[in-house]
């Protein structure tokens, strides 16, 4: 099978790294990182502090410019290069990073398996589900707004990216957190949601960090992400 596929990307004219990727499979497996055990609850209804996140979430779209409203529909996007663009330069492209897109792509798949459980379990109402007047700048989600998956990938992509590139370190991070920012201007999560994604993208993290695959995936990416830059 290997080799007709193989035989395949050839005639497409496909580069030869597409065969090598690694498939998009999650790091971790169902349960492995229990975020339940985690995060705390997410403000319950008619609570103080839902109705103060509710507050934010209507002053923030009263407060919305055309311009901040468009770099939110933009964030929607959450590939590496449409995260961290901005701070990697024009260099990098998934075309000259086979290894870094495919281990984002299998960071990806590992994010909605942590996350997956926890937005299934509250299955909290998203700002413009609960409020009928707000006017989301983004396609609406069908999922659950606790915890924001956007917040968590933004937070995990972070500190891998950091990790690699210790000289971006600052720039890495405050990109995450204006692009988590997004979805609450957005009117697609409240506060909650995008501070529980950020330390759900943390504990992620911590796990990936000791997992031999993602570790040898991490080296290769690494090399290849510094090496486009001309970093040594």
């Amino acid at each position: 099978m290997r080799r007709r596929l193989l035989l395949v990307l050839a005639l497409l004219g496909a580069p030869a790294w597409a065969a090598a990727a690694p498939a998009a499979d999650p790091y971790l497996a169902p349960g492995q990182l229990d975020l339940m055990r985690l995060l705390p609850p997410p403000p319950a209804d008619g609570t103080a502090q839902a109705a103060a996140e509710m507050a934010e979430v209507v002053a923030l779209e009263a407060a919305r410019t055309p311009a901040r409203a468009a770099q939110a529909l933009a964030d929607v996007a959450d590939g590496p290069f449409d995260m961290f663009g901005a701070v990697l330069g024009p260099a990098p492209t998934p075309e000259r990073l086979p290894l870094l897109t495919a281990l984002f792509e299998r960071m990806a798949e590992t994010e909605e398996i942590a996350t997956g459980p926890v937005k299934r379990a509250y299955a909290r109402r998203r700002p413009y589900q609960a409020n009928a007047a707000l006017r989301p700048a983004a396609p609406p989600s069908r999922s659950g707004s606790y915890p924001s998956g956007h917040a968590t990938r933004s937070r995990l992509a972070a500190i891998v990216l950091a990790a690699m590139l210790p000289e971006r370190r600052d720039a890495l991070f405050a990109r995450a957190a204006d692009y988590a920012e997004s979805r609450v201007i957005a009117g697609l999560h409240f506060r909650s949601d995008i501070l529980a994604g950020m330390a759900a993208g943390t504990a992620v993290a911590a796990v990936l960090f000791n997992d031999p695959a993602f570790a040898a995936d991490f080296a290769g990416a690494r090399r290849e992400l510094r090496d486009a830059l001309g970093m040594p």
